[in-house]
């Protein structure tokens, strides 16, 4: 390894969404799936759900329909629904001010944000200025949010891009950030202006807004809200743990001899199937090792323990009986029914047991996937 040190690894563990397909992993069906079924949606809502940094990012920039017009926006401002429908506008047009086609209404959509923006931002700068005397008086002044204006103009920057582009595909990023209900509200004021011909839009989601349709599709006869506004909505499942491997393996290559090779098995135990979680407690090892030739399993394991200790210094704290239960289950994978055996095998009365599994599992120690149960990885190594 030539004297080097662990520190040839921080690069390749940086998290960041992928843009090219080197180090994809196990979301073909999912990019396939939305490359379909955008390219032939004549048009309306999509939606792309997952728990925070499973990957929505990466596979919204593999979505890329044949001979379909695609922009991707981000939203930053998030605060208010007008604050996400000005962003939005403000963003696209940006996307699209240079384009020989609809450069000249994008401009003029962008200018008119801009102007409303300063308005808003110099009102609220002059407003901390005034004595408590003008308070009232300046208040019933001030400037609002132009919500109806800004969608209209939000409306006639898109209807000119199908014109000019044939059919387009929006994708609008950063969303799943909010809260289920401030997307739903934002989506459905919009939903005029975005149900048109040869317009598909994709927007990554919150993972209840996902619950919440797939509950609305498997009642019969009834209508529900969700299934109303989207066509669609693709979950990204948890990886696998040798998903995990194979994309820490595709990311380290050629520096695989820096990483004992058990480091991988537990750096996706730790993931719980997040693919940011394992290059997180990997990043944050070699920074604790960063003189180190190799980072070993030991290593990762006191950077776990480490963790796990700082997390549970702010309050989340085990009775006795949850200690004993996550030592007993520390390498189970199975359904509720074995767990309560196991519990009673070992001295648990079956009330009890069922009271620690439900508390186990709202402290995030028990994660429930498909009918199974598990310790999350980020316990499974600590010692309690």
């Amino acid at each position: 390894m030539d004297g080097k040190s662990i520190s040839v690894l921080i690069p390749l563990l940086t998290d960041k969404p992928l843009r090219e397909s080197d180090w994809l992993v196990n979301r073909q069906e999912e990019i396939s799936y939305l490359n379909n079924i955008t390219a032939h949606l004549p048009f309306g809502i999509l939606g792309v759900a997952g728990e925070t940094g499973i990957g929505k990012t990466t596979v919204l920039n593999f979505v890329k329909p044949l001979q379909v017009y695609v922009q991707t926006v981000n939203i930053s401002l998030r605060e208010t629904m007008e604050s996400i429908l000005y962003d939005l506008l403000y963003s696209l047009a940006s996307k699209l001010e240079h384009d020989n086609d609809v450069g000249e209404v994008a401009r003029e959509c962008k200018d008119w944000i801009t102007e409303e923006v300063a308005t808003l931002k110099g009102f609220s700068l002059g407003f901390s200025m005034l004595g408590n005397t003008e308070v009232k008086f300046e208040k019933s002044r001030a400037p609002r949010f132009n919500f109806f204006a800004a969608r209209e103009r939000l409306g006639l920057l898109i209807e000119k891009t199908v014109n000019a582009k044939g059919k387009f595909l929006l994708i609008v990023d950063e969303l799943d950030k909010e809260k289920k209900e401030d997307v739903l509200r934002v989506i459905d004021a919009l939903k005029t202006q975005l149900l048109i011909e040869n317009l598909v839009v994709v927007f990554s989601l919150p993972f209840a807004i996902y619950r919440e349709y797939v509950s609305d599709r498997m009642r019969w006869n009834e209508a529900g809200n969700l299934e109303n506004v989207f066509k669609d909505i693709v979950f990204l499942e948890p990886l696998r743990s040798l998903d995990i491997k194979e994309m820490l393996v595709k990311r380290l290559d050629r520096y695989l001899d820096f990483v004992e090779h058990d480091v991988l098995e537990v750096a996706a135990d730790f993931s719980d199937g997040n693919p940011r979680d394992a290059l997180w407690i990997l990043s944050k090892s070699v920074y604790d090792n960063v003189h180190e030739d190799k980072l070993r399993k030991v290593h990762l394991l006191n950077t776990i323990n480490k963790v796990v200790k700082e997390y549970i210094s702010t309050g989340v704290s085990l009775t006795e009986n949850q200690k004993k239960a996550v030592k007993l289950l520390r390498d189970y994978f199975g359904p509720k029914e074995r767990i309560l055996e196991v519990f009673q095998k070992n001295g648990f009365k079956r009330t009890t047991a069922y009271s620690v599994i439900e508390q186990l599992i709202e402290k995030r120690f028990l994660i429930v996937r498909d009918g199974n149960y598990k310790i999350s990885g980020k316990f499974k190594f600590v010692d309690f």
